[in-house]
Formats: C-alpha cells, sequence, structure tokens
C-alpha cells in the first residue's frame, strides 16, 4: 500500500513539474503603456497632426461656404448661386480625398510602427522568460483563465522601460 502511495505521488510529482513554469501577459496593456508603444503614437501624432489641422481648417471652410450660401442664396444671380455650388462641391470633393489619402498613410504607418512595436516586446518577453525559466508565457487572448500571481505584465513593463 505505500509503495502504491508513493508511486502515486510521484507520478503526480513529474506530471506537475512536466507542466513546467508558464505565465501570461496582457498584451493590450502592453501595448499601450510600453515606452515604445507610447513613443510611437507620439510619433504619429507629430507626423500626421499638421495633416488632420489642416483637413480641420478644410471642413470649417466648407461649413462657413454653406452658411454664407444659405444666408446669401436669396440675393445671389443664378450665376452666382452656380459659382457658389460648384465651389462648395469642389471644396468636399477635395476634403473626401485628403481624408481618405490621411486615413491611408495613417493605418499604413501605424501598422509599420506597431510591427517595431510588437517585434521589440517579443525580444524583452523571449529574454525575461528565458532569464526567469518560464517554459510559457501565454498571451490574454489565448486564456479563459489565469491568477495573478501568473501574470508578469508589470515586469515586462518594468524591462521595456529600461
Amino acid at each position: 500500500m505505500k509503495l502504491a502511495t508513493l508511486i502515486l505521488l510521484s507520478l503526480l510529482a513529474f506530471s506537475v513539474s512536466a507542466a513546467g513554469k508558464s505565465a501570461f501577459i496582457n498584451s493590450k496593456v502592453l501595448l499601450d503603456k510600453s515606452p515604445q508603444a507610447i513613443a510611437a503614437n507620439q510619433k504619429l501624432k507629430q507626423q500626421f497632426g499638421e495633416r488632420e489641422q489642416s483637413l480641420r481648417k478644410l471642413a470649417e471652410g466648407i461649413q462657413q461656404m454653406e452658411r454664407t450660401y444659405q444666408t446669401d442664396n436669396a440675393i445671389m444671380s443664378e450665376d452666382q448661386k452656380r459659382k457658389a455650388q460648384d465651389n462648395i462641391v469642389q471644396n468636399k470633393r477635395r476634403f473626401q480625398f485628403e481624408q481618405q489619402s490621411l486615413k491611408e498613410d495613417l493605418q499604413s504607418a501605424q501598422r509599420q510602427l506597431l510591427q517595431g512595436v510588437q517585434a521589440s516586446i517579443k525580444t524583452v518577453i523571449q529574454a525575461y522568460g528565458k532569464e526567469n525559466g518560464y517554459d510559457f508565457i501565454f498571451t490574454d487572448t489565448s486564456i479563459a483563465y489565469a491568477s495573478d500571481a501568473v501574470d508578469i505584465t508589470d515586469a515586462i513593463l518594468q524591462k521595456l522601460s529600461e
């Protein structure tokens, strides 16, 4: 009986040790709070801030043209009405084109910067895992439940800040 209990306990210990040391990280927190992600977002704001401001001014100008047209419509000649309408339509088209262009450029830049941020985060996670003897480090998207005791997100953020 003692031998059977000893064998059962040793098998149980083996299965627990075979599972390996594991942890998980909250990828959203890392992508929101890591210095690399914050720097990437600031770079995007600097890179596209002027274009966004220019687009806002264009939209305000179009709104002003429409208000002016509405108030002055009754006293305008047919030629003036046509020119004002054409001008509004032309500016709306320009706005839509510039808005679409900005959106595409911004998305492209975001993808490019995100790839770099993700690569640096992955490198830090792998190094942290090796240094601390982890067999597995999972992301929160692939785990239904994990204890806070195995959440190493803050430790990874600390390493990313170094």
